[in-house]
């Protein structure tokens, strides 16, 4: 992996597309560019660089495959913290029309409590800390495609907590940063088959036991805590993965 910290100098053996993209993900890392603020326009980076606005459009596009950026047409291009939508959404199959619209997001739950045992495990958090436990659902117009169960340090995000219970925001990840200065790092998924629950089977509105899919995943930060453990549930037909090897 190339060091991208601060300080590290552009590695001169890669590409200049390449070159550009580390500089830009310092950049990134560093919140250079606010979530929900534009990147410059690729000529004015063009010229910053000293460089073609093709080599930028190249190098805009490695980090809009890697989830760093994204592409909002006729808007621009911008920063997206956690690639929430991009690394969640890469689980969904959506037709060209679904994928032009964000999902939109319900709360069914919200509590604070002790939460199930694995969660505090997988979280690390000590003996009488809390947890905020939060179960919400994603839809394309009336069909849930996803029901998702959300585990958190009520310690580290008790703002979520009354911010929750009146907004339901299609993106936690930027949230997370910009209500509890918590920004996310890096996702480990893991992906099973399984019978759904019952009170995700009444989501869905199918019978209990139905063959679903299964995503764990465990959200780190930067200095590789974990901070978010979340299990998601996505139906067969709706259920889409693919992956280059090269």
């Amino acid at each position: 992996m190339r060091a991208i910290g601060p300080e590290a100098a552009p590695d001169l053996r890669l590409p200049r597309y390449l070159q550009i993209r580390d500089d830009l993900m310092r950049r990134i890392c560093a919140r250079a560019w606010s979530d929900g603020q534009p990147l410059p326009a690729e000529d004015r980076l063009a010229g910053e660089f000293e460089v073609s606005v093709g080599t930028v459009r190249k190098a805009l596009q490695v980090l809009v495959a890697e989830g760093m950026l994204e592409r909002i047409h006729g808007k621009g291009t911008f920063v997206t913290r956690a690639f929430e939508r991009i690394s969640m959404m890469r689980f969904v199959r959506f037709s060209e029309e679904e994928r032009r619209e964000l999902p939109t997001t319900r709360c069914l739950n919200l509590e604070v409590g002790d939460g199930p045992p694995e969660a505090r495990t997988r979280l690390g958090l000590a003996a009488r800390e809390k947890l905020l436990s939060i179960h919400r659902t994603r839809a394309c117009g009336k069909e849930v495609i996803l029901s998702e169960h959300v585990w958190l340090s009520h310690k580290r995000f008790a703002p979520l907590e009354a911010y929750l219970k009146k907004e339901s925001p299609p993106l936690l990840y930027p949230v997370y940063d910009s209500l509890c200065g918590v920004l996310v790092s890096r996702a480990m998924d893991e992906l099973t088959m399984v019978p759904l629950p019952a009170r995700d089977a009444r989501v869905f509105g199918l019978a209990a036991g139905t063959p679903a899919i299964r995503i764990e995943r465990l959200m780190t930060d930067p200095s590789e805590q974990p901070i978010e453990w979340r299990v998601s549930y996505v139906t067969q037909a709706r259920f889409h993965y693919a992956i280059e090897s090269r």
